[in-house]
């Protein structure tokens, strides 16, 4: 009879007082023959076996949510027998975003089971009452067992159920601790053939480990439909969630939120809250530089300030929301290509309003910037800067050029300098600057 690990799940044909897989201690059981004929016997969805040209998908309707920027980051809605994996960091605003989610499916489809494992029902109220949570179809159930939370599904018949968290459930089927390897395993199968059988949509939420992954380590991450990830600075109050898997859509969208007291609020136009506060003044340092979020264009500023270290030890060299090494890089080719000594001065780089540069198409923007505050030069006013920069000086070409073109033009700018490599042929009313080189993106801006 084979034993198992009752922490990671390993299997052997003897025990071990310590697991060589895990290093937990004591964790192997034996399987019993009960136990493995109740696997061999499930039956997942109990589906027949058909041919794919004979599967309808009328019946394949999405439910949207009345929630833009949500609606839009899934696709158009949620999908029936969909499994959500929704991660984010603790108290950065999970529980409050499915409340309101649970709220507008409540409102619109039928009942809503909340599940949760970690607070109590008053607990879970309190939250309620402070966003403006208070359907009568919206039900709370504070419970950790597998077999209660799925004799209230039965009980109530939900359109949706919100799981928080998958971490704390329990399952009587198998032996382990609440979180170890083997209940998540267990857990979530039995709660995704519930989903599919049943034609809910389901939110599992899940803990995040320090270096930022679904914890788990992955058992549940390829079992879900849709994995979601809520992140945002401490001291910052906006909030972006970001697709990392999505079976029914693309992964390259992001949904921006920020956070109040009455809960997360929609941010429909990122590109004015984000420059909010920015005029054109001409201050040295200041760049506008048009992001790219999954699809969508999103102009922020990008600030430098550049100052003589004065022999003070080591110059510092710190960002706020781009890459260290990547401004390191680019630190060495504004050396060497326009001939600047750049070398022993602090150079501080910061994206205001606590967005973070994930991609190279802010490169040219920080050359700029950093240009601007060493040589104490503002750029022209009504001016975006566009532009991967390569080793040799290059301005490489970037994704959706065009679209970031509009976007700037949309937000009342007049000029925009891009790579010529990737300069769109269709006309705009925005002045469209191609540069090939980071020199020449100098010359233009009267940086040189």
């Amino acid at each position: 009879m084979p034993f198992t690990c009752t922490s990671c799940g390993q299997r052997s044909v003897k025990p071990f007082g310590r697991c060589p897989h895990c290093g937990a201690w004591d964790s192997y059981i034996e399987a019993t023959e009960g136990t493995l004929a109740s696997r061999k016997d499930a039956s997942w969805l109990g589906e027949e076996l058909r041919p794919i040209a004979d599967i309808s998908l009328g019946d394949v309707a999405r439910i949207p949510l009345g929630m833009g920027e949500l609606d839009r980051l899934l696709g158009g809605g949620l999908v029936p027998g969909g499994v959500i994996l929704f991660g984010g960091e603790p108290g950065i605003g999970k529980s409050t975003l499915l409340l309101e989610v649970a709220q507008a499916l409540a409102e619109k489809v039928g009942n809503v089971l909340y599940v949760s494992g970690e607070e109590s029902e008053s607990q879970v109220k309190l939250r309620a009452s402070r966003i403006g949570v208070n359907s009568r179809r919206l039900y709370v159930l504070s419970e950790q067992s597998l077999d209660r939370i799925a004799a209230a599904i039965e009980k109530i018949s939900p359109c949706a159920l919100i799981v928080d968290s998958i971490q704390t459930a329990t399952s009587s089927a198998v032996d382990g601790e609440a979180g170890s390897i083997r209940q998540l395993r267990e857990v979530s199968s039995e709660l995704i053939r519930i989903t599919k059988t049943r034609r809910l949509v389901t939110f599992l939420v899940g803990h995040i480990t320090k270096d930022g992954a679904f914890a788990g380590p992955k058992s549940v991450e390829h079992l879900v439909d849709v994995a979601l990830y809520l992140e945002g600075g401490r001291g910052e109050d906006v909030r972006f969630l970001r697709s990392v898997k999505n079976r029914f859509g693309s992964t390259d969208e992001a949904a921006v939120f920020r956070m109040t007291t009455e809960g997360m609020e929609e941010i429909s136009n990122p590109s004015a809250f984000f420059l909010e506060g920015h005029t054109d003044a001409g201050r040295p340092g200041s760049v506008i530089v048009p992001m790219l979020e999954g699809t969508r264009p999103i102009l922020v500023e990008l600030q430098a300030l550049v100052s003589p270290n004065g022999g003070f030890g080591v110059p510092q060299r710190r960002c706020t929301g781009l890459d260290v090494n990547r401004v390191l890089l680019l630190l060495a080719v504004i050396e060497k290509e326009l001939a600047v000594h750049i070398g022993g001065a602090d150079v501080y780089l910061s994206v205001a309003g606590g967005l973070e540069a994930r991609e190279r198409g802010s490169d040219l923007g920080a050359v700029a910037a950093i240009v601007s505050s060493l040589r104490n030069r503002p750029l022209p006013p009504r001016t975006c800067v566009l532009g991967e920069v390569g080793l040799s000086g290059e301005v490489r070409a970037v994704r959706r050029a065009a679209e970031r073109a509009r976007e700037a033009e949309k937000m009342g700018y007049e000029r925009i300098l891009v790579p010529a490599a990737g300069k769109s042929k269709e006309k705009a009313g925005i002045d469209v600057v191609p540069v090939e080189s980071i020199d020449r993106a100098m010359a233009e801006l009267g940086l040189v």
